[in-house]
């Protein structure tokens, strides 16, 4: 399995993370086939540097337009404004979704963030190709 997201969607994706730092942000990727298609970015009701938690009505939202258009949930994304981009420990026992790809990203270079994409499973973490 692997993901692909093409530029203007990555851009999306970072200035909504970049926007929210140095707290952690989070949101949704839909599309189909693996190809995303659209960015769902999601307010983090936790206000945290180190936790994420989505809105519970802009991710049902998101999620009924993603169901609506027939796409597929392919991603949920956040950052790790000072840390690693692996799950955390959090991210792994919280992962409630185990067909969808987890992508995070580290904003500890903002200039140069590095992200990566995961599933996870049963807290199983295996690491998932990211392309353009």
């Amino acid at each position: 399995m692997a993901l692909r997201i093409k530029r203007p969607f990555l851009t999306q994706l970072l200035t909504h993370l970049r926007t929210e730092y140095p707290l952690e942000a989070c949101g949704i990727l839909a599309g189909q086939a693996g190809q995303v298609t659209q960015v769902y970015p999601i307010e983090n009701i936790l206000r945290s540097p180190t936790a994420y938690e989505m809105n519970p009505q802009q991710q049902l939202a998101a999620m009924l337009a993603i169901e609506e258009r027939e796409w597929d949930l392919l991603a949920i994304y956040h950052s790790h404004p000072n840390g690693p981009e692996i799950p955390s420990p959090t991210d792994i026992a919280q992962a409630y979704y185990p067909d969808v790809i987890h992508v995070i990203v580290s904003l500890r270079q903002r200039k140069r963030p590095s992200i990566r994409a995961f599933m996870i499973e049963d807290e199983k973490v295996t690491e998932v190709e990211i392309g353009m």
